[in-house]
């Protein structure tokens, strides 16, 4: 079951990267996959990074090790 949203901003309040800003992309259009897009800051992020998936299932097992709790935006 999908606990996430893709291409809206979210704010990490547990596990791994919390208190970052996390942003799910669907690429799939370019690459085929998603990109999850992780920054401190919305207005001026000073750190940060990004993973690439290849599908769906990868996404979804991503967030699950994540172990992520996220305030949708």
């Amino acid at each position: 079951m999908k606990s996430f949203e893709l291409e809206r901003h979210g704010r990490i309040l547990e596990g791994f990267y919390e208190g970052y800003f996390v942003k799910l992309h669907d690429d799939s259009e370019n690459t085929g996959g998603f990109y999850i897009l992780i920054v401190d800051d919305l207005v001026s992020p000073t750190d940060g990074g990004d993973y690439w998936v290849k599908d769906m299932a990868e996404l979804e097992l991503f967030v699950d090790s994540s172990r992520w709790k996220v305030k949708w935006l």
